[in-house]
């Protein structure tokens, strides 16, 4: 039975209308391999787009994965993100808004900004330009004497008149300050939202966060994106995180807590018990197939092995009496033995560990522990 058929039968004992989600933890590189790929071919054959969150030091250099063809996030290529300069809407607003704080707004300068969303959507409305607001247009209105012609060109064709004209004027005049901080941000923003065509289903989208460890704001800003569009569609997407325990994880906690429960999400690290209790806790309710290859790190193999559990083991003692008294002692008691007693003794059950810490430290090349249903049980892959 490989590790597949063992999975399987777990879930044929439980209800299956749970999603597979796997913690994979271990420096073996080729029980990663083996899992990692059976992953991602199941994502490519269940017709799913996959999101590689790359949260490694060494880089992905990789034109396909799997039978995935991978776009990064930051070329420009893919559109995941083309309605985010809109405010029509609640959900709109706040999604936006949430990503200005991130980016160093504060909550009435990122008011502000939406206001300011709000005035150029309005003016291009009337210009006769209803679709979605571009990094090309709000270069329009990046001075005052740009929104001023604009504005100028309105009251000229008759659809503004002077008055209103003055009075949007002195609106922005508001919000320019905030306006102004915002258009050095766009660059950021410009992949998002002038992507070329929406992603496919043989896509793999990599968001390189590993790259970006010293810039927090970078990150954010792409796992914001990546999450506004697994939400509307989460059952059609995948996520895999792969994580060399070298870059800050302070923000995987809040990525992994913020993917719909709906969406599948597979977690490939060095060493998943190397974070906090807390979040180590996290981890543990949100992947219910968990496989522990070897680790270098004791600490980390003891908290395995108190994750494993403990078994009764009940041990048995033995004593043996010589009679050495002259009577007992002769050739034909020798022979026979009758001049000893054997005890056989069984002491009380004592806790001991299922796989000892020194065992996880020390596993052979391709033998990962296997923790599902309660159960865990070491395989060879």
């Amino acid at each position: 039975m490989n590790y597949i058929e063992y999975i399987n039968s777990y879930c044929s004992t439980h209800s299956r209308s749970f999603l597979l989600k796997y913690l994979i933890s271990g420096v073996d590189p080729y029980v990663r391999r083996v899992i990692g790929n059976d992953i991602v071919n199941s994502s490519y054959c269940s017709g799913k787009l996959l999101f590689v969150v790359d949260n490694t030091q060494s880089g992905f250099d990789y034109n396909t994965f799997g039978r995935y063809q991978v776009s990064g996030i930051l070329d420009g290529e893919i559109d995941l993100c083309s309605d985010l300069l809109e405010t029509s809407t609640i959900s709109e607003i706040s999604r936006l808004r949430s990503l200005l704080i991130d980016l160093g707004f504060e909550c009435t300068k990122a008011m502000k900004v939406l206001n300011y969303l709000s005035f150029v959507k309005e003016t291009e409305s009337r210009l006769g330009n209803t679709g979605a607001l571009t990094v090309k247009t709000l270069e329009e209105y990046g001075s005052f004497a740009l929104i001023k012609w604009k504005l100028q060109q309105l009251v000229e064709i008759g659809m503004l008149s002077t008055d209103s004209c003055e009075y949007l004027l002195a609106r922005y005049s508001e919000v320019s300050a905030a306006a102004a901080d915002f258009e050095m941000f766009l660059m950021m923003l410009a992949p998002f939202i002038d992507g070329r065509k929406k992603p496919e289903r043989s896509t793999a989208v990599h968001l390189p966060i590993g790259e970006y460890s010293s810039d927090p704001a970078m990150q954010q800003v792409m796992c914001k994106i990546m999450l506004s569009f697994i939400k509307k569609r989460p059952d059609q997407c995948t996520v895999v995180i792969i994580d060399d325990g070298m870059s800050d994880r302070a923000f995987l906690m809040g990525l992994i807590k913020s993917i719909p429960t709906s969406a599948g999400v597979h977690l490939i690290t060095t060493d998943a018990f190397s974070l906090s209790e807390s979040d180590l806790n996290v981890l543990m309710n949100c992947f219910n197939i968990r496989v522990y290859s070897r680790h270098d790190n004791m600490a980390s193999c003891e908290k395995i092995e108190a994750c494993c559990g403990y078994v009764d083991v009940v041990k048995r003692s033995y004593t043996v009496s010589v009679d050495k008294r002259i009577r007992a002692y002769n050739a034909f008691d020798m022979l026979l033995g009758t001049n000893r007693t054997e005890t056989e003794i069984s002491n009380a059950p004592v806790r001991e560990a299922r796989f000892r810490k020194e065992t996880i430290n020390s596993l052979c090349s391709g033998t990962a522990i296997i923790d599902c249903g309660g159960t865990q049980v070491i395989f060879q892959f």
